[in-house]
């Protein structure tokens, strides 16, 4: 779902110990990756929100289908939102004192030129880089615990996979309705990628905050 793995959770993480049965609650949780590896460490209370939720099982993990704005309440020992629309504050509300927040989002590596925004469908502000990022926390009562970033190695494995996923998913759909116009859809993709910058411009980073007191 993102060009990070289960690699860069285990730097994230490193040295970090969650109570046993730690409330955690996963913003846009998608195909709930992120708590099958946390559920993986150790029991959990698990809530994946999003939109359509997985049918998967996982020890300790509930799914809610909905918008993510339905969850209300506090007192999680963890709230995640990584590529989603949740905002680093919001994440805060839903955790406890001492509680974690994990946010994970992209970034400009450097400035985008209008070719390669226009192409996104993005502003120059949509973003920023990395050092603002890391310090979004700070006006929060957020401490960085910790931050990883991805590679153009990961990135080059995530944009393969998706573009190779949708181009066969297209060839297995062929004649269908709508299927031309989502494979221009992935072709412009990889061209945004490889040809107008993409690869040395969009960044994704994970950070880890504590909230303070």
């Amino acid at each position: 779902m993102g060009p990070y793995d289960g690699g860069h959770l285990q730097r994230l993480f490193r040295g970090v110990r969650l109570p046993e049965r730690a409330r955690v609650v996963d913003l846009g949780c998608g195909t709930g990756a992120l708590l099958a590896w946390l559920a993986a460490r150790g029991p959990i209370d698990g809530l994946g929100v999003d939109l359509r939720p997985p049918r998967r099982r996982i020890p300790g993990v509930r799914f809610h289908a909905g918008d993510a704005a339905e969850v209300i309440g506090g007192g999680c020992d963890l709230a995640c939102s990584v590529g989603a629309v949740s905002e680093p504050w919001e994440l805060a509300g839903l955790a406890r004192w001492g509680g974690l927040v994990l946010y994970g989002n992209g970034y400009w590596r450097r400035p985008p030129s209008r070719r390669y925004l226009k192409a996104l469908g993005a502003e120059p502000d949509d973003m920023t880089g990395w050092r603002q990022m890391r310090g979004q926390g700070d006006s929060m009562g957020l401490e960085l615990v910790a931050a990883v970033r991805s590679s153009c190695a990961d990135w080059d494995r995530y944009e393969d996979a998706w573009a190779a996923n949708g181009e066969r998913y297209a060839a297995d759909h062929a004649g269908e309705p709508g299927v031309d116009e989502f494979l221009d859809w992935i072709r412009n993709g990889r061209r945004r990628y490889r040809e107008l910058g993409g690869r040395d411009t969009l960044g994704f980073g994970l950070l880890l905050w504590r909230v303070a007191p």
